[in-house]
């Protein structure tokens, strides 16, 4: 298991000096790639192998939202390996060590140069010690949109968004966590204590993403669109 230890900044919260879910989403990341670069697989490595675990989907449970100067706990492990994918748990705890958020993650092993899945080689897995999954109810990896009788709001009634720069990682695709920042502003999402992420495609500097969002009593979902209606991410958030 890899942890670190954050204080919760004020840049890192929003109004409610509370963090929301992409808040979430970008502690997870770092902690999953401080990991990686504690095993010598970082970005460096990266650029090296040509090889690199791509983020399919989130699952994400809250108890409570991290608060402004608290003080926390995030953890990772890897808990399976199958074929292409790699499965890793997530939780915050906070300074008492009470469990606040626990997660799923799901990736994907890719050759960059030829953008498909491989299978990782047993190099590529070592030092990944795996542990016991996390006790939670394992949702699938894709998310099945809501009917379209539940659409509340499209493109003409919500901003396009245009990836900039400022979007971009490392790997020059739109943040994991910018798409969820992005997502979070196109509906009301108070209330929401569970997230799904589902990633479809990579969006890229001068990509236009066109939101859609659903709901019914139980959830709400926003899905970004290319031009022809192919989601590039949807997300899922529910009570």
């Amino acid at each position: 298991m890899f942890e670190m230890k954050r204080t919760v900044t004020y840049s890192q919260v929003g109004s409610n000096i509370t963090m929301d879910m992409a808040g979430i989403v970008h502690y997870l990341q770092d902690c999953t790639l401080a990991h990686s670069e504690s095993l010598g697989r970082g970005v460096q490595n990266v650029e090296q192998t040509k090889r690199a675990w791509f983020l399919s989907s989130w699952q994400i449970e809250v108890t409570r939202f991290p608060k402004y100067q608290e003080q926390v706990t995030v953890r990772t492990w890897p808990h399976e390996f199958k074929s292409m994918y790699g499965y890793r748990n997530f939780d915050i705890l906070d300074n008492e060590g009470r469990q606040i958020v626990r997660a799923n993650s799901i990736w994907i092993f890719m050759d960059i140069n030829r953008m498909c899945p491989i299978k990782p080689t047993e190099d590529d897995v070592r030092g990944y010690d795996l542990e016991a999954a996390i006790d939670m109810e394992y949702a699938p990896r894709k998310i099945k949109k809501l009917p379209d009788d539940n659409l509340t709001a499209v493109n003409n009634e919500l901003p396009e968004i245009v990836v900039k720069r400022s979007f971009l990682d490392s790997n020059h695709h739109v943040n994991n966590g910018r798409y969820v920042s992005e997502a979070l502003d196109m509906a009301d999402t108070d209330g929401y204590m569970k997230m799904r992420v589902d990633y479809r495609k990579a969006a890229v500097l001068g990509d236009v993403m066109y939101p859609a969002v659903y709901s019914n009593d139980e959830i709400t979902q926003v899905v970004l669109n290319d031009s022809d209606g192919n989601p590039y991410v949807l997300v899922e958030l529910m009570k």
